[in-house]
């Protein structure tokens, strides 16, 4: 598998360098691309939070940026705080439609919660939401085993008590549907 990394404003390089390691770990080849603007447009002023779902409308419509293409995913890469739908919040959010998955570190760090930086658990918890959502694209639905890295995570704390490895029944069902990482 072959995964295109697009950050989105400003990406710590260290962040990028640690998500590579860990899908090249997995067999997945990265290459970062350029990084990119986030679409004003997606900017809700009342929320202060973008839309997942507009910036990724946006960049797969739009002509302006040519590197996206159905036939290889696409992972954006942002710090900033985002939002799907109904959802207070979003730490990622894939859609295979478009072939493209987004995650955020904004929730992801723990300076959000008023503690301290802490660089290695904020790898930890990206590195977790990234494998969350190629394993969305790859067909994979939400584990109900709490620390299956599938396992779907409504706080930070819920994304802590994950592993950032598949359970026994989503590695099989990997299998079944001829995947195979690591």
């Amino acid at each position: 598998m072959f995964l295109r990394i697009v950050p989105i404003g400003n990406m710590p390089k260290e962040i990028l360098d640690a998500i590579i390691n860990e899908l090249e770990n997995l067999n997945i080849k990265c290459r970062i691309m350029s990084k990119i603007g986030i679409p004003q447009e997606a900017f809700n002023q009342w929320r202060r939070q973008y839309n997942a779902e507009i910036i990724m409308n946006y960049l797969s419509n739009s002509s302006e940026v040519k590197f996206i293409d159905k036939s290889i995913p696409t992972l954006l890469i942002t710090e900033y705080d985002l939002y799907y739908r109904g959802l207070n919040f979003v730490f990622g959010l894939e859609d295979p439609t478009k072939s493209c998955a987004i995650v955020s570190l904004a929730r992801l760090k723990t300076e959000f919660y008023d503690e301290k930086p802490n660089k290695a658990l904020l790898e930890e918890r990206v590195i977790k939401e990234v494998i969350h959502n190629v394993g969305h694209y790859v067909g994979l639905d939400h584990c109900l085993h709490i620390t299956c890295v599938m396992n779907f995570s409504p706080s930070v704390y819920d994304v802590d008590k994950k592993q950032k490895d598949f359970c026994d029944n989503c590695k099989l069902d990997l299998m079944t549907r001829g995947i195979s990482f690591g």
